[in-house]
């Protein structure tokens, strides 16, 4: 006799079996796609081993690798990979480079600043991963920045603080004001000195965004001259020049420097002696926080800031440059011109080559570490009585002209070469047979002064801005 159930029994008892049935399906397909995910993850990171290493991100700043050399560009891989030799890195355009590698990292030193505005590729061989991959190449491609000149352009109503770009016609006024004798740009602000009719001078610290000027405390009153400023930090240096009272009239000019990631506070800087340096011209050295001094009693030195440690490099009369590329500082005595290294100390007289097949005297000059110099120099005609101002680039073996006033009129009055030396800024006065002194009372210069632009490889005038007092940032 069979027993019967209720129908609705039946149905609830049917229904829990296919509920169990059902839910089993989505698990059994859950497991199924993680396995296909997995193995289409061990196809993937297969075919990456056999593929080699591959570069993820690279790392450069495109503007200071053509102020200064030692710059890196970091490039990170997908993986750990081999050591690699200098040999297997080729840079178009050509530039000298030395290589490290440690784990997924490859590091490319440039050995000399590069050219502005320029588009380089960095293409490194025979990359091979650790665990034993396929070898690959690694390429890499950017564009270098472009450097900034600053000038000061003195007018009638309003003397103003300017910046032109690199290849561009338009100029940028930062700051205009009266009676501006020296400026310096030192990361986003302006340091900025005028000077009263009795010569008492004053520092202004301007910011060119907001046009606010704020003036810096001075530990002693006096001429503020010799504005420089470390290109790679927040350090700026003058000189005080104030009177001695003693029984023969002198005026010193004593080094200060101010640190302005620790404060205002103007320091003066101590020589052998321990007391404060009194100097006839001094410098930051390019890329460093270093001075190159040369002092009142005229001896050569060098200022290690960091230890306050102060070397003598030797005797001398005049100080004329640092060179752009920081190797040198070129100075003069008895016998003319030298160039002093300012690694070692070590001295070389200098002397103009021949510019077709005439001797020229040597002026100012920039002595940068190849030997290479670029200079002022002057012609003397066959008769003895013409002379010709001009710039020139000196190989070691021939001089060959950069800049020359037309018809002679004219003179170069000063010059700074670019950082990586591609170029050179010329300050030139058209005409020399007018007397059109702005009359300051302190680094007086001539009301018409127009700043030219030029490539050195190839003598080129890239452009002119009306101005002097050229820095380039």
């Amino acid at each position: 006799m069979s027993h019967a159930e209720p129908a609705g029994q039946i149905f609830r008892r049917r229904g829990r079996k296919n509920s169990r049935s059902s839910a089993r399906l989505p698990g059994v397909a859950f497991v199924w796609v993680v396995g296909v995910l997995l193995a289409l993850g061990g196809v993937i990171l297969a075919l990456g081993y056999l593929q080699g290493p591959r570069l993820l991100s690279a790392e450069l700043d495109t503007d200071a690798v053509t102020d200064s050399s030692d710059q890196t560009l970091r490039l990170i891989l997908s993986q750990s990979v081999s050591g690699i030799e200098s040999g297997a890195v080729t840079v178009e355009p050509s530039a000298a480079v030395s290589v490290a590698s440690e784990a997924d990292l490859i590091s490319v030193t440039f050995e000399e600043p590069l050219d502005y505005n320029t588009a380089y590729t960095v293409t490194v061989n025979g990359v091979e991963s650790v665990s034993g991959a396929s070898a690959s190449t690694i390429s890499y491609s950017f564009t270098t920045g472009g450097p900034k000149l600053y000038l000061l352009d003195r007018g009638e109503s309003a003397d103003e603080i300017v910046r032109a770009e690199l290849g561009g016609s338009e100029r940028s006024v930062l700051f205009a004001g009266e009676g501006i004798q020296e400026f310096m740009p030192f990361g986003d602000l302006l340091a900025v000195t005028t000077a009263s009719a009795d010569r008492q001078g004053t520092l202004w610290l301007v910011n060119p965004q907001t046009g606010i000027a704020e003036k810096v405390v001075l530990p002693e009153a006096g001429e503020v001259v010799n504005l420089d400023a470390s290109r790679s930090g927040a350090t700026l240096g003058f000189t005080i020049s104030s009177d001695d009272i003693g029984p023969i009239a002198t005026v010193w000019h004593t080094l200060y420097t101010i640190d302005f990631d620790r404060g205002r506070d103007a320091i003066a800087v101590t020589g052998l002696d321990g007391a404060p340096m009194r100097v006839t011209g001094w410098q930051f050295i390019p890329g460093t926080l270093n001075i190159v001094a040369l002092t009142a009693d005229g001896t050569l030195v060098r200022v290690d800031s960091s230890t306050g440690n102060v070397e003598p490099l030797g005797q001398y009369f005049e100080f004329d440059r640092v060179s752009a590329d920081g190797s040198h500082v070129v100075v003069s005595d008895s016998h003319g011109s030298a160039a002093i290294a300012l690694t070692d100390g070590a001295e070389r007289e200098l002397n103009a080559s021949p510019i077709d097949g005439k001797q020229p005297f040597l002026g100012h000059t920039d002595a940068g570490a190849a030997g290479t110099l670029v200079a002022k120099m002057v012609l003397v005609g066959e008769a003895g009585n013409t002379f010709s101002s001009l710039l020139a680039y000196d190989n070691g073996e021939v001089s060959r002209i950069l800049h020359q006033t037309v018809d002679d009129k004219g003179a170069i009055l000063d010059f700074q070469v670019s950082p990586n030396g591609q170029l050179v800024a010329v300050e030139v006065q058209p005409n020399v047979s007018a007397l059109d002194s702005d009359e300051y009372v302190m680094n007086p210069r001539p009301r018409s002064v127009t700043t030219y632009v030029v490539d050195i490889a190839s003598g080129e005038v890239t452009q002119n801005v009306d101005g002097f007092g050229a820095v380039w940032r």
